[in-house]
């Protein structure tokens, strides 16, 4: 398998794209399927966000780490408790809008609650895309170290996926190595310690959303 990280959001045309956004709009979109969200369409602004609100549908997002004047909820995890059987439309300052640049076959979400579903799933194509949603224009630690562990998948990788599986492979915790993200120290420092600590376990999580029609649904395996 070839594996090729995008550290940050660009135009990606491809087969298979993972979008990254490890803290925290990938793991939400997930806990969101996992609570029993019905489907999550991710928009970049806050007012599509409003135009697309329609009966039991649900706004949540964040800007600048905090839920949005007037939305029913935030960006955390945590929020998605209470999303079964709606349709959750969500915004955020990272991550729903790097998944617009993005022009694939298959568009994946992964977290590192969902990596090891993910990474199965994956091992049945030839060429993968990995795109870091990144933090305000900069590269995050916690997204290129979970590109990284994506990017282990390829045997002899190249470039910016080699520097990316080397980082990977040198972290023996991934929860003790995000608390070292500026991006985790602000969302701590904002009050959301658990989202980060949730968001940084491998494996809690099996659903694998998939981009269909303009909304992420649970893969159907």
């Amino acid at each position: 398998m070839k594996v090729k990280v995008h550290p940050l959001p660009e135009k990606v045309v491809g087969k298979v794209c993972v979008l990254v956004d490890a803290l925290r709009a990938t793991c939400t979109i997930s806990a969101a399927l996992s609570f029993g969200a019905t489907g999550i369409i991710p928009v970049g602004s806050v007012e599509e966000a409003k135009k697309l609100k329609g009966d039991g549908a649900v706004l949540a997002g964040e800007r600048k780490g905090k839920k949005i004047k007037g939305f029913d909820l935030g960006n955390s995890p945590f929020d998605m408790e209470q999303v079964s059987g709606k349709e959750v439309i969500l915004t955020t300052s990272n991550g729903t809008r790097a998944v617009k640049m993005l022009d694939c076959e298959e568009i994946v979400a992964a977290s590192f609650p969902n990596l090891l579903a993910v990474l199965d799933f994956l091992k049945g194509f030839d060429e993968v895309d990995v795109v870091c949603s990144g933090d305000d224009g900069k590269v995050s630690l916690e997204d290129f170290l979970l590109a990284g562990k994506i990017a282990m998948l390829d045997r002899d990788p190249k470039d910016v996926t080699r520097i990316a599986s080397i980082y990977a492979s040198s972290v023996t915790s991934v929860n003790e190595e995000i608390l070292k993200s500026s991006h985790a120290l602000e969302l701590i420092e904002l009050g959301f310690r658990r989202d980060v600590e949730f968001c940084s376990n491998v494996g809690t999580i099996s659903e694998i959303p998939v981009l269909r029609s303009g909304v992420f649904r649970r893969l159907r395996l």
